[in-house]
């Protein structure tokens, strides 16, 4: 969407809200948002990877963010260029984004570039992030032609967000999207990934991409859901989004190895299934669909090492994060 004239990509509505400065960059409407169950609500409020994306004459711009519920972090990115991380919090912060000397000289037809030099791009992760001002000349959202020519729509959990890896392009879908010269539309939903009805819908119909991933659900699993309810709600929202969508593949991702392939688990869990009973579940969803563009792909096939796991023994680190996105990048291009 476009708003003071700069896009913002993977938020799909701003909201003011009472008490706070600026507006609420929310990544699925209000009236989707409200349908889900609670935990879904709250994580769906908060930035996610979501982007504030702009091009300007070459001078220094400034933008105003507030994070409220916690500290987010702004990752600057000049095309694909890494610039430099900021945090926010509270009280607004004004981030003054600089004119890299020698970027500003290059030649963009010195190679393909996937996103244009030009593109100003603030990645945004943690809380509820609000956008208050940018100031600069001559600021404008990017053209077509400056961005990635595929939109890669990833659903999961907080490993999906790219929780555990310590900067935004460390996660596995950027790495994947990275060997694919991709773009990203990031709906990983921390601890709330339940397949629902509703958001299967929209995310069936209410966005724009040319390929999809599914990981299908270790907070499933790990909250207690039965194999019968999984399977019934897994495959609602696979065969919605691949029937939906002809043409555009759609991967099926099963859990990652984690803990209970250990055969440890948490005192406060409660499982009702095994994660090779879930990982069955998924792959006999997508072959009993027999729709072309759908497919499976089994979690340990993209992360080989328990080793990649951070020390949560469910989160993959930054070098689990690289492994599956460099496995899942492998496997999706012989799709494209």
């Amino acid at each position: 969407m476009i708003y003071k004239n700069v896009e913002l990509h993977n938020f799909e509505e701003v909201r003011e809200i009472p008490g706070r400065q600026g507006v609420l960059l929310q990544r699925i409407p209000e009236n989707v948002r409200l349908q889900l169950r609670p935990g879904a609500q709250e994580m769906y409020k908060r930035s996610g990877g979501g982007e504030i994306r702009f091009v300007s004459e070459w001078e220094p711009v400034k933008v105003t963010l507030a994070s409220y519920g916690g500290n987010s972090s702004a990752a600057l990115y000049f095309g694909g260029f890494q610039a430099g991380e900021y945090v926010i919090g509270e009280d607004p912060a004004i981030i003054e984004i600089p004119v890299p000397e020698l970027l500003s000289k290059i030649d963009t037809a010195f190679c393909d570039y996937c996103y244009s030099p030009a593109v100003r791009r603030l990645i945004l992760n943690g809380h509820e992030v609000h956008f208050i001002d940018i100031e600069g000349p001559g600021i404008r959202p990017p053209g077509r032609d400056e961005l990635p020519k595929l939109r890669y729509l990833a659903y999961g959990t907080s490993i999906t967000q790219g929780s555990s890896s310590t900067t935004p392009s460390l996660s596995y879908v950027r790495q994947a999207a990275w060997r694919l010269d991709a773009d990203v539309l990031n709906h990983g939903v921390g601890g709330n990934a339940f397949c629902e009805k509703e958001l299967a819908d929209y995310l069936a119909s209410g966005l724009n991409w040319d390929f999809t991933t599914l990981c299908l659900s270790v907070n499933m699993l790990n909250q207690g859901v039965c194999l019968d309810e999984f399977s019934c709600r897994a495959s609602y929202m696979v065969n919605e989004i691949a029937g939906k969508n002809p043409g555009k593949p759609v991967v099926c991702i099963s859990l990652f190895p984690f803990f209970l392939d250990m055969g440890l688990k948490k005192p406060q869990q409660f499982p009702l299934s095994t994660p090779g009973e879930y990982r069955e579940a998924l792959k006999y969803i997508v072959e009993a669909s027999k729709l072309p563009n759908l497919y499976f792909i089994d979690g340990p096939e993209l992360l080989q090492d328990f080793q990649g796991l951070s020390c949560d023994l469910l989160h993959p680190g930054n070098m689990g994060m690289i492994q599956i996105g460099e496995n899942l990048a492998g496997f999706i291009r012989k799709l494209l």
